[in-house]
């Protein structure tokens, strides 16, 4: 019969090769986690300042902000800004086939005076009023997973938007 004393008592003993498999796995899973989320911190993932890229038109007082890094199907945004009065009061921005492919325009803000096809793409003519300066919002919604070299044009000048999407 065995006595209650030796019913409590278990027997353990350790497996140091076992133990030092187990520790240098934790050790490789939890580092790759970190790497995961700082990697998404960071904005490899979209929406964040690796992701985000400011580009400047080479003779024109205009910005594009955009998210090089993309989700299919999720919204995303486009900004260009006149940082400086222009000689005109309207902006004509061109977005290029490349890009149209790849991503739809849902809406712009403010609203464009008037939307023209072109074989090259798609051209927005926006008033600026008096100040002749100011931004416009395109509201994007990427759909075609993959590497995309876009293109925009505005007042004539072209500009490469390189960027990514995932799925």
């Amino acid at each position: 019969m065995i006595s209650s004393t030796e019913a409590t008592q278990t027997q353990i003993e350790p497996n140091p090769g076992f133990e030092r498999h187990w520790s240098r796995a934790q050790s490789v899973l939890q580092s790759l986690i970190a790497l995961v989320v700082v990697a998404g911190l960071v904005g490899l993932f979209g929406q964040g300042w690796l992701s985000r890229m400011t580009r400047t038109f080479p003779t024109q007082p205009l910005t594009v902000t955009y998210e090089r890094l993309l989700r299919a199907n999720a919204p995303a945004e486009m900004k260009v800004s006149a940082t400086q009065p222009l000689p005109g009061d309207m902006l004509r921005v061109e977005i290029g086939a490349d890009l149209l492919d790849h991503v739809s325009i849902n809406a712009t803000q403010p609203r464009a005076a008037s939307v023209d096809a072109t074989p090259d793409g798609v051209t927005y003519t926006f008033r600026l009023g008096p100040e002749r300066q100011g931004s416009v919002l395109f509201k994007l919604a990427p759909s075609r997973v993959g590497r995309v070299d876009g293109s925009i044009s505005a007042q004539g000048e072209r500009l490469s938007l390189p960027l990514f999407i995932y799925p």
